[in-house]
């Protein structure tokens, strides 16, 4: 039953969630809806009233749910995180709007009759209560898949500044709602609070990875003397990072970007992302016709779940699978784990580990690999590479990389390119002759699509007691078909773990 919970549900196209975030959602619609017609009777006047008040009483959970910070109520009650959280916000907001288009149509219809309609227009609280319905329909409608595809920057200003301006806006409309907005205003307080005192400004460099759209953000934390902030930040977790400038403007100038690193271990932030519009090409043209460049930045952060390492520990064989950029999310765990297990390489305890990234070009995958020779090679040690772009980008010249010849046909192609937020990966496949390994520390790559089938009946063919677990970052079509693999050998009882970082937004 956990399971199919956590299985997705299109309709139409359309993702409308997990199936226990439907379910969840048409149940508790049914209870407002029920709340809006107990005891009126046959009152007109009464049930569209209570439309309106029955939508207004949402708004604190509707604040609480926006909350990214751990500190959240909700997150400590439910022991869950914000990202998991995140689809009944979606959900509880677009409850709230139908009910306050109920309530607004009621009431259009009730002075269209009574032939009011345009005097009402002129007076304050009815002009109030027209600009709370255009902004709930404005932030309704940017948060679709297909405007957040389109521009992830219109999705989060509109929702930034109409969370703000509709307090006020419903404050004035009627005065029966202002209970609710009593209860509303200090979650949004303590929203900001948390929000300014998560936020630092350090000294960072801006690079621009060669024979590619990616940019690389390092910025070197503080040393030993400092160490409690070091620790904080986990593999598995983001952050909000932009240039540095007017906390206001800030605000509406970042983005959130995986922690690409291990802090603790490296000293350093890393972050790195594809180069699109926004805020990531502000941050490339700082680096454009140089090498380096330092530049002042804002982090908000850490957020995310910092526990991942230590759950994998946990389970008797791993499984990573990365599409694109979404390695990011994946490369930090990977270290960590292989450290966790066992620091000597070809150990019986890092067998169990496999970690499949799929990327366009070698250049795509390069920002990871350690530059040490020893290093790179307990790195790529469980690591296989396919790469899924044209064959100019699997033939580019990088130092450390060694082609195979293993191709495989009959599946899909996943990688980056799908919701919008990375390039699009070419599907044709490629074949290349053999070659030979380029010696200790080489990545070897394979070409094509792999076969998403065979690698999960493989990761469960070895015991059927072992318990397994598999975490995948990229595109959602990619931790779908995942899961439906999966799916065969949860329903055969076997224990498992998944969990699916879509970089969808």
């Amino acid at each position: 039953m956990a399971w199919w919970a956590g299985n997705p549900l299109d309709m139409f196209g359309c993702h409308l969630g997990t199936n226990g975030e439907v379910v969840g959602a048409v149940v508790w619609a049914a209870w407002l809806l029920l709340l809006c017609f107990v005891q009126t009777g046959d009152d007109y006047m009464h049930i569209t009233k209570r439309f309106g008040i029955i939508a207004s009483s949402q708004l604190p959970f509707q604040y609480l749910l926006a909350l990214k910070s751990p500190y959240s109520p909700l997150q400590i009650l439910t022991r869950s995180s914000h990202e998991t959280l995140n689809g009944l916000h979606q959900h509880l907001g677009y409850m709230t709007t139908f009910l306050l288009y109920l309530h607004a149509a009621l009431y259009i219809n009730l002075y269209v009759i009574m032939e009011l309609l345009a005097a009402k227009l002129q007076e304050a609280y009815v002009l109030c209560g027209v600009v709370g319905i255009v902004a709930f329909t404005a932030v309704g409608t940017t948060a679709l898949t297909p405007v957040r595809r389109w521009s992830y920057r219109v999705f989060y200003v509109t929702h930034v500044t109409l969370a703000t301006a509709l307090l006020p806006v419903l404050f004035f409309h009627v005065s029966h709602i202002r209970i609710y907005l009593y209860e509303t205003a200090p979650i949004y307080a303590f929203n900001a609070l948390l929000r300014g005192l998560n936020t630092q400004k350090f000294s960072g460099t801006v690079k621009l990875m060669p024979d590619s759209s990616l940019v690389k953000i390092s910025i070197s934390l503080p040393k030993p003397a400092n160490a409690k902030q070091v620790s904080k930040w986990q593999a598995g977790q983001h952050a909000y990072v932009s240039l540095a400038g007017h906390p206001f403007l800030r605000a509406f100038r970042s983005n959130p970007f995986t922690v690409a690193s291990i802090p603790a271990v490296d000293g350093t932030l890393t972050f790195v992302a594809r180069v699109l519009d926004g805020n990531t090409a502000k941050l490339a043209q700082q680096a454009t016709g140089r090498k380096l460049s330092s530049q002042t930045l804002s982090i908000e952060g850490p957020y995310g779940v910092a526990t991942h390492a230590d759950k994998l520990l946990g389970y008797d064989r791993v499984l990573l699978v990365a599409g694109g950029v979404g390695a990011t999310f994946l490369v930090p765990l990977y270290r960590q784990l292989l450290a966790d297990l066992s620091p000597s390489k070809g150990s019986y305890r890092r067998q169990r580990v496999n970690f499949l990234w799929m990327a366009r070009s070698k250049a795509d995958v390069a920002w990871a690999l350690p530059a040490d020779a020893k290093e790179r090679a307990s790195f790529t040690e469980r690591l296989t590479i396919r790469l899924t772009g044209s064959i100019s980008d699997a033939s580019a010249t990088d130092i450390g990389f060694a082609n195979g010849s293993d191709r495989e046909e009959g599946t899909a192609v996943y990688g980056e390119g799908e919701d919008g937020i990375e390039l699009e990966e070419q599907k044709q496949l490629l074949s290349t002759p053999e070659s030979e390994d380029a010696g200790t520390g080489a990545l070897t790559v394979k070409l094509g699509r792999p076969n998403i089938t065979q690698i999960i009946d493989q990761t469960f063919a070895h015991s059927p007691i072992e318990k397994v677990a598999v975490v995948v970052c990229g595109p959602r079509s990619l931790g779908q078909a995942l899961r439906r693999n999966i799916g065969r050998y949860v329903t055969r009882g076997r224990e498992v773990w998944f969990w699916d970082e879509s970089f969808a937004f």
